[in-house]
């Protein structure tokens, strides 16, 4: 969450706001996402296996899209 609140602050110094900023923890089997929205972080409490790729997959590409 650390990184991502800097990302945030580093981009507002440069005058580039970025609406949303999404992260990622994993151990390499599980995996969990986070999304900063302004001052609010929210944290997806489910853990993703590494076993269900497609679910992980998709959860990243909607980052992008």
């Amino acid at each position: 969450m650390t990184e991502m609140v800097a990302a945030q602050i580093f981009n507002q110094d440069k005058d580039k706001e970025i609406p949303k900023i999404y992260g990622v923890v994993t151990t390499g089997t599980a995996w969990q996402f986070l999304e900063l929205e302004a001052q609010t972080i929210i944290i997806d409490l489910e853990e993703y296996s590494v076993y269900n790729l497609p679910n992980i997959l998709g959860i990243l590409t909607s980052f992008v899209s």
